[in-house]
């Protein structure tokens, strides 16, 4: 809900959608809704990308770029890339093709029958570095560990700022231009997971495209997913950003020549993908982040993000206070906890803040060893300071209470606020 949860422009754009067209079938039918979204879209990401592929779910677009990916490495004469590399930690969605990629195993574990046999590799979790490094010393080791086998790869798969699992774990300088790097030496399409991380999540429209200005690099992924904040929560919309190089393979050989889509182009429709409704109700959001300048917004409370979360570091029982934008995570340090098992310290933490009014979003298990626990604070662009020094309030209190160097409360004061 990047927008809060009351617009009453949003609510009016999805009533006057479905008087219009409440459905029309994507594989017969383009719509007036879904080709300005698309347009206005591709004019706010900018170059490389100029196609927009477009379904309902983040988890059904992580599909949809993994099914383009290979396409294209057929198209090149490499069908046998079928591979695709993915990240400890990284989370990618609920369906079995988005969960078979994702690494954490947390969410993985319980459905691993269904899933095939999968070797991760180290996601760029410096605070818990895979081999105990430090940046710049490490010359991003991670990525070359992830890349060191892509014989067969179709595609390399990361979220660009790991965010449900990993709790805004931002990569370091230089992650971004390696990964691109890599990418090309070894004809991996890179595969940006921007799920969680779009639409101003971090101050940009893309995290990718936030983290390439911090390094000064022009780092661009070949497949962006998106979806959450695209329709600023009022309604499932989610889609695949596309580079030029990619979509123009994609097409097939005879576009060109013909200006007809040959036989053997890659084709993709689901029932509600580009639905009027959701299009609709994506470009008004869209427009109002532009108009309200959200983005420019998030990236200007950053600063009073770090110093207000920033100072949950007091504590004993955090590990790590880290993120960008409006995206923070606050890693805890489980074995500090008085009373029971680690595990689940997350939760009871989120569970606390939720008595106190606050939502934010427990995480377990997200390290190779299923270890690990973090919350994850991700508030509407809308959102004050004094919001979020209530945000802090409520977590300083119930870490503190889980850890057990706290009387229970279960409200915050006014003066506190």
């Amino acid at each position: 809900m990047q927008l809060g949860y009351s617009r009453p422009d949003l609510l009016q754009a999805m009533a006057e959608a479905a008087s219009v067209l409440p459905h029309a079938r994507p594989s017969r039918f383009d719509t007036v809704a879904a080709a300005s979204y698309r347009e206005e879209l591709l004019r706010a990401a900018g170059p490389p990308y100029t196609r927009v592929l477009l379904a309902s779910s983040g988890s059904e677009a992580v599909d949809l770029a993994i099914q383009a990916a290979w396409w294209w490495q057929r198209a090149n004469g490499r069908p046998e890339r079928t591979e695709v590399l993915s990240l400890h930690g990284h989370y990618h969605g609920a369906t079995l093709g988005a969960l078979n990629v994702t690494g954490w195993r947390e969410r993985r574990d319980r459905f691993a029958p269904l899933l095939g046999g999968r070797v991760f590799g180290p996601p760029a979790h410096c605070t818990r570095c895979f081999r105990g490094l430090r940046h710049p010393e490490c010359r991003i080791a991670c990525v070359d560990a992830a890349l060191e086998d892509p014989s067969r790869c179709a595609a390399f798969l990361a979220e660009t700022i790991p965010a449900a699992g990993l709790a805004a774990a931002v990569p370091p300088p230089g992650w971004m231009a390696r990964v691109r790097e890599r990418c090309d030496q070894t004809g991996a399409l890179w595969i940006a997971d921007e799920v969680l991380t779009g639409f101003g999540r971090t101050g940009a429209l893309t995290a990718a495209s936030r983290l390439s200005e911090r390094d000064r690099v022009p780092a661009a992924p070949d497949l962006v997913v998106f979806g959450k904040g695209a329709a600023a929560g009022f309604y499932p919309v989610s889609g695949v950003l596309v580079a030029d190089r990619v979509a123009a393979a994609l097409d097939g050989a005879s576009l060109a020549a013909t200006g007809r889509h040959s036989p053997d182009a890659f084709r993709h429709a689901q029932t509600f993908g580009g639905s009027p409704i959701g299009t609709t109700v994506a470009l008004r959001a869209l427009q109002v982040y532009q108009s309200e300048k959200c983005f420019e917004r998030a990236r200007a409370l950053e600063s009073e993000a770090t110093s207000i979360l920033g100072s949950l570091t007091e504590s004993e029982a955090v590990r790590d206070v880290r993120g960008m934008g409006l995206l923070w995570g606050i890693e805890l340090e489980a074995q500090d906890v008085d009373h029971g098992a680690a595990h689940g310290m997350a939760l009871a933490v989120e569970q606390g803040c939720r008595e106190r009014g606050v939502l934010v979003h427990s995480s377990s298990g997200f390290t190779p060893e299923a270890h690990g626990e973090a919350i994850l604070v991700a508030p509407p662009l809308i959102v004050e300071g004094n919001t979020l020094k209530e945000i802090a309030a409520a977590l300083r209190e119930s870490i503190e209470e889980i850890a057990g160097r706290a009387p229970s409360r279960t409200s915050i004061t006014r003066e506190e606020r």
